[in-house]
């Protein structure tokens, strides 16, 4: 009983910590204070160390031998990485949410970019880039592709709280959404794969100069 709670505790500060990376009142290359964030959710050490464990494999956090616990900072060379997965991976989810949509897929769906739209009515980043998030993994559950989603949410988050400014125009970026979802609610597999593929390109082009960037930096450094 006593490993169980712990299993739940450790459950619960994984879950607090990566909706802060999330938000980004966890910040890329930031340090993880073990005591501020001891007292700050109420726990000990021990809950704290086996969610930074669990974060590590997802990418979200990185332990440094004799310096602790850091939120990952991509490098532009693996934030290209990840847009590469994701631009093969999510068309396909995409192509198979318009497939195997039913109607409380279609509810989920109908909800999730109603939400996404609402932060853009504000105007409110933070909050797009959270509903952002929440859009494209309600997307990739809708493929009922158990695989695929795991694949693509294991590393969502840190993709997300990693962008640099690679994030397009709110307006712009809704009005693709809406394409999309008008596509999905048609069962138009091939459209809507194609809009996901378009979608995702102009942001992977971005990351692939930022990576093109830094090498030749690093090239030219002694």
């Amino acid at each position: 009983m006593r490993e169980s709670r712990f299993e739940d505790l450790a459950e619960q500060v994984y879950r607090a910590l990566r909706e802060m990376i999330l938000t980004g009142e966890l910040v890329p290359g930031q340090k993880l204070v073990q005591e501020a964030l001891s007292e700050r959710l109420g726990v000990s050490r021990t809950p704290l160390l086996a969610a930074f464990s669990k974060l590590e494999k997802e990418l979200l956090v990185e332990l440094v031998p004799r310096r602790g616990a850091f939120v990952k900072k991509l490098s532009p060379l693996e934030l290209l990485h990840l847009y590469d997965v994701r631009l093969r991976l999510e068309p396909l989810g995409a192509a198979e949410a318009a497939r195997n949509l039913d109607d409380p897929g279609r509810a989920d769906l109908e909800r999730a970019f109603a939400a996404y739209r609402d932060c853009v009515a504000d105007r409110d980043e933070t909050r797009v880039r959270v509903a952002d998030f929440e859009f494209h993994g309600t997307l990739m559950r809708l493929s009922r592709n158990t695989i695929l989603d795991r694949i693509l949410s294991s590393f969502a988050i840190v993709l997300a709280s990693n962008q640099r400014g690679l994030m397009k125009p709110m307006d712009k970026s809704l009005a693709e959404h809406e394409a999309l979802v008008e596509a999905i609610l048609r069962g138009d597999e091939e459209r809507a794969e194609g809009i996901m593929h378009a979608h995702l390109s102009e942001a992977r082009a971005a990351a692939s100069a930022l990576a093109e960037t830094a090498a030749t930096e690093a090239a030219g450094r002694p």
